[in-house]
């Protein structure tokens, strides 16, 4: 019996997720929340420069594509929504790392109105709670770059720890060398803050 590679096997993706905080909803992202207003967001030089992407024009095809390249189960993204209201106002990426039980999350607010609204803060509590206590993961990590104020200050306010700096680690879309930042929070520290909180 010849002996060939083993058939891969694609798993299932998971089941959508849903998150609910006290004005927002999160939502995984479905083909049909492609809109004018999303796409028009990879266009945008200052929100793409955080991302450190070139403006770009996307079509409503390759959105969807994107949207449909995560599986819930080690890739999510998850739209950031008004409640009440429904606007799409942004959105979160995730990338789990099973083997080490780590997760990296990634967090655009393309519409400017919500900008310096303490948005983010009280979109990813509702992650982190979500990737320690669902995902089981041990660590929650972000990597942003030396000159992407908000999303540093947000880390920090947070809780997160800077662990170290990758020294003039990328390219950004200038040209130019640019450090990039790696900040981590474990469960434990997160779980004592909710502790303080309370």
């Amino acid at each position: 019996m010849p002996i060939g590679k083993p058939k891969k096997v694609a798993a299932k993706p998971g089941p959508p997720v849903i998150l609910e905080t006290e004005n927002y909803l999160l939502r995984s992202m479905r083909e049909e929340d492609v809109s004018e207003k999303y796409i028009a967001w990879a266009k945008d030089p200052e929100l793409m420069e955080g991302l450190n992407a070139p403006a770009r024009s996307v079509n409503r095809t390759q959105l969807k594509r994107y949207i449909k390249s995560f599986d819930n189960r080690t890739k999510y993204h998850l739209g950031v929504f008004t409640e009440p209201g429904g606007v799409h106002i942004g959105f979160f990426t995730i990338y789990v790392d099973n083997k080490f039980r780590s997760a990296q999350t990634n967090v655009v607010i393309g519409d400017r109105d919500y900008w310096g609204k303490g948005v983010v803060l009280e979109t990813r509590a509702a992650i982190i709670d979500f990737l320690f206590e669902v995902v089981k993961v041990d660590k929650v990590w972000g990597t942003p770059y030396e000159r992407n104020f908000p999303s540093i200050f947000n880390y920090k306010a947070q809780g997160f720890t800077c662990e170290g700096v990758l020294r003039k680690h990328i390219v950004n879309v200038k040209g130019q060398r640019i450090d990039q930042y790696v900040f981590g929070l474990l469960r434990e520290e997160w779980l004592a803050s909710r502790e303080t909180d309370e």
